[in-house]
């Protein structure tokens, strides 16, 4: 697993060090508050087998977590040992097992305590804290579970950021969330004024946790969550759309004229030493840079297209 060194035998891995109706919301949160009260995934049991698993919910429930597929390679999450079940599916399916791994939730963190945070008038916790709101700001309920989209990375915090600064200029009222994660970006936009937001994200588990916070912030009628590659999507009408995403997919997605007709385009998952190359792409294609964010080696950038006129 990348950026973590594991011990062998049964193996437990440290990351390295990180180089929407207004009572029906409230009563929602309310609900999903209630029920989580403490983090679910103290301790993460980690199964890595070599095999593209898609059907991993037809066989476990009891503490699974969830399917995270890298390629060929898929990595089982469980809250509890599951040795027996897991054996079972790998011998059915004819996949061999790599490793087990057992790691605490806060270093899958990369060590960080998860914690309320804001941006703009959001304040954005995870349900299992006690966070409260003043007057004019808005509360996000966010669990991450174990897909990227925590608030926490610098690209993340900065589209938020780059998301919140839009919004005060203008409305845009359909956005296309590329690479959604935890759907954190896509809720960002909602709750400051979105009408409609699609979120794609090609990782099965990404998906199920998008739509479980969607659903928790009561933002199931604006934010649609969709399993499918950031490529495919490219077409996809929007006055705003956010990549923060692999810069292989960054760079693919620059190749397609679509994608750079929006009024708005945010450019994130670029590191500082790549960021020339991007920059030269989108000046060939005469596209503006009206902004740039930057959060340790971690770049956005925020194109503004003059031609397309605002919502």
């Amino acid at each position: 697993m990348s950026g973590c060194a594991m011990n062998t035998k049964y193996n437990v891995i440290f990351p390295q060090k990180l180089s929407r109706e207004k009572g029906h919301v409230i009563k929602t949160m309310a609900n999903a508050k209630a029920q989580m009260s403490e983090i679910p995934y103290q301790i993460l049991h980690i199964y890595e087998v070599s095999g593209a698993i898609s059907d991993s919910r037809d066989f476990f429930r009891r503490d699974f977590i969830g399917c995270w597929n890298e390629g060929e390679i898929s990595f089982l999450f469980f809250s509890q040992p599951h040795d027996e079940e897991v054996e079972s599916l790998i011998k059915k399916k004819g996949y061999p097992l790599l490793s087990k791994n057992i790691l605490d939730y806060t270093a899958w963190q990369a060590g960080e305590e998860l914690k309320p945070f804001q941006v703009g008038n959001l304040v954005i916790s995870p349900p299992w804290e006690n966070a409260r709101v003043e007057e004019g700001q808005i509360l996000v309920l966010l669990d991450p579970c174990v897909v990227f989209g925590t608030g926490y990375h610098p690209t993340t915090r900065t589209c938020l950021q780059a998301i919140w600064d839009i919004y005060q200029e203008e409305k845009p009222k359909k956005v296309l969330d590329l690479g959604t994660g935890s759907g954190i970006l896509a809720l960002g936009a909602a709750k400051w004024g979105a009408e409609k937001v699609l979120a794609i994200d090609r990782n099965e588990l990404a998906v199920e946790t998008a739509s479980r916070n969607v659903w928790s912030n009561g933002e199931s009628q604006r934010i649609e969550v969709r399993k499918g590659k950031a490529e495919d999507f490219a077409e996809e009408e929007a006055s705003l759309v956010c990549a923060n995403i692999h810069l292989q997919v960054v760079e693919s997605l620059l190749k397609k004229e679509p994608f750079l007709k929006k009024r708005w385009v945010l450019l994130s998952g670029i590191f500082e030493k790549d960021v020339g190359k991007i920059d030269r792409r989108l000046k060939e294609r005469s596209v503006k840079i009206a902004q740039r964010l930057q959060g340790k080696n971690w770049v956005t950038l925020v194109c503004l297209n003059e031609d397309c006129k605002r919502d």
